[in-house]
């Protein structure tokens, strides 16, 4: 990323752009507390390089390792800082990559990149409200990022509210991509007639649209198996009330 369940090139333009108590931030890992506002020491910019090097390389932990001996010579660098919470995030630790990602957005609090990294983080954790309030404070700095209105649709439909996830998502897509949108959102919360619904309009609007046919056919195979384990469960019943045992 910055990440993603990634359904088609537009499904998620997610950046890792929850919220912690920014006073207990990174001192709670050991690490320095830095006062916003702080002038950075001087960078080692070869060895930034080889932390963004091994960062875009899937080399995580070796990244991660680079980054964090920066910090700890230059704790107030807000790009290393940044670059933490975003390899933590790639690491599957979003509650550690808030830390510094709060950090960065306390030292400069006009980044509209950190803050939609910190509206992706919290949607990741499920805290879709907190999302929502860092997304729309990206964007109201930088109101074309397309990365951040296709999370904070994401945010929105979590929370339920589907019709502003549909105009959010029309305002940066197609009629066929947004549908398909809406279906994934709705395949996440359970709702696979709705989610069918959507990707089948999706696919009636683009019959190409791959991410709306693999919905579809993930769809499909999720009611196959629970039509099958309810077949199971009823048979296991009818067995007990016929001789009074189970299986």
């Amino acid at each position: 990323m910055s990440m993603d369940r990634t359904t088609g090139s537009k499904l998620l333009f997610v950046a890792f752009s929850v919220a912690t108590i920014f006073a207990n931030g990174c001192a709670n890992k050991g690490v320095p507390f830095v006062a916003a506002g702080k002038k950075p020491a001087p960078r080692d910019e070869l060895e930034f390089s080889l932390a963004r090097a091994n960062e875009q390389e899937g080399k995580l932990a070796d990244a991660f390792e680079v980054y964090e001996t920066l910090y700890t010579a230059n704790p107030a660098d807000v790009e290393v800082c940044h670059r933490l919470g975003i390899v933590k995030l790639r690491m599957g630790q979003a509650a550690d990559g808030i830390t510094y990602l709060m950090e960065a957005d306390a030292i400069r609090p006009n980044d509209p990149a950190i803050k939609g990294d910190l509206g992706y983080a919290h949607i990741l954790l499920g805290e879709y409200d907190t999302a929502e309030k860092f997304l729309r404070e990206s964007l109201n700095i930088v109101p074309s990022d397309q990365r951040a209105v296709n999370n904070l649709a994401m945010a929105v439909g979590y929370q339920g509210r589907m019709d502003e996830s549909y105009t959010l998502y029309r305002s940066v897509m197609d009629d066929a991509e947004a549908h398909s949108n809406i279906g994934y959102i709705y395949s996440q919360t359970g709702r696979s007639d709705l989610a069918m619904k959507h990707y089948n309009k999706a696919l009636d609007l683009n019959p190409t649209l791959k991410q709306a046919a693999e919905g579809l056919v993930q769809m499909d195979d999720i009611n196959t198996q629970v039509a099958s384990v309810k077949q199971q469960n009823e048979g296991s019943r009818e067995i007990q009330l016929t001789d009074g045992t189970t299986r």
